[in-house]
């Protein structure tokens, strides 16, 4: 990625326009949790490079557990892909600022939803639904943070200007998939009620500079 600030930042009516097409989610970021993620712009980063990591392995795992399935190893080898190029975009990001990639930290919000899916029949539909709304999440924060690095971290703002198609295409992406192997309307009263679930992970948690961490304080302008 080159440096210097491109006119496209500006435009901010863009990204928003993406988010209008894919499901909404159950509780909406405040605007404030942008600039106080980037108070710690690599460790914000070397999370982020963790979670394409997460992406790439959870993709690689729906393959080896749904070999029989044809159609989704062949889009979760095309995402397992994907998601690896996006871990080398942010790595080296995080290299041109002068960092390294952090240790792995372990994720609460993953953890906190993988702990809701269910076994046996349904165990593939939760897994879908849990990465669709793990996506949609981030599509999320990656339009806020491509805000709120604007003017400071203009690299950072290209970054998530240029990931967010990819979020909103993966969460479409899972659940077309959950769709072609459930009822619509089983699929949409899991998505439901996951999202409710995940809204009230993702609130309670403390605030950071991580990708899925909780919202400031409101009497406080940071973490």
């Amino acid at each position: 990625m080159s440096c210097g600030a491109p006119a496209r930042l500006r435009k901010t009516t863009r990204p928003a326009a993406r988010m209008m097409r894919v499901f909404p989610l159950a509780w909406d970021t405040p605007p404030a949790w942008g600039e106080a993620a980037l108070q710690d712009p690599l460790a914000l980063l070397s999370d982020h490079a963790h979670c394409e990591m997460g992406a790439t392995v959870s993709a690689q795992g729906m393959i080896a557990r749904y070999p029989e399935r044809a159609r989704l190893v062949e889009r979760m080898g095309a995402l397992a892909i994907e998601e690896l190029r996006h871990f080398g975009q942010v790595h080296r990001l995080i290299v041109g600022l002068g960092g390294v990639l952090g240790p792995i930290r372990t994720n609460r919000y993953v953890e906190a939803l993988l702990r809701a899916t269910r076994k046996g029949g349904e165990a593939l539909l939760d897994r879908l639904l849990v990465s669709a709304v793990i996506e949609r999440r981030s599509l999320e924060r990656f339009e806020l943070l491509a805000v709120a690095a604007r003017q400071d971290h203009p690299e950072l703002a290209r970054l998530y200007l240029e990931l967010g198609p990819s979020e909103a295409g993966h969460a479409a992406l899972f659940i077309e998939l959950a769709k072609s192997f459930y009822a619509d309307g089983e699929v949409d009263r899991r998505l439901a009620y996951l999202l409710e679930l995940e809204a009230n992970v993702i609130r309670e948690l403390p605030c950071g500079s991580r990708i899925h961490s909780g919202p400031p304080s409101p009497v406080q302008t940071g973490c």
